[in-house]
């Protein structure tokens, strides 16, 4: 997660500047994997990939987490698990109780969907 943002924040300082995120120095552990029409692709050692588009036309950031997992991969009795997975991203934790209030307060806005083959938050 450390190596995610130390990429996101280094290409986000570039902002403007960069001709082709590929110019980007990227952080160790980092690999980027390909660039087609604007739309980067970095892997991460442990296999994470991250997706960055810049779009300087907008004073926002929007980050999705992908799963590549939805209710194909269901079998009988454990219906709805997916849809299960994306509410219970939203819960909190023991440590982080209340992400909606904490995510509200810094201008956060949170969603989430399930398909048939991913689960996006």
């Amino acid at each position: 997660m450390k190596s995610v943002l130390k990429l996101l924040l280094a290409l986000t300082l570039v902002g403007p500047q960069i001709a082709a995120p590929a110019s980007a120095v990227v952080p160790a552990g980092v690999s980027q994997t390909t660039s087609v029409e604007g739309i980067s692709e970095y892997q991460l050692s442990n296999g994470l990939r991250v997706l960055l588009y810049p779009d300087m036309s907008k004073p926002t950031v929007t980050v999705n987490v992908t799963y590549l997992v939805g209710s194909r991969m269901e079998n009988y009795g454990e219906t709805g698990m997916a849809h299960l997975l994306e509410h219970l991203m939203f819960k909190g934790s023991t440590r982080f109780p209340d992400p909606d209030r904490e995510f509200s307060a810094r201008g956060f806005h949170n969603n989430g969907s399930t398909s048939y083959d991913r689960t996006i938050e």
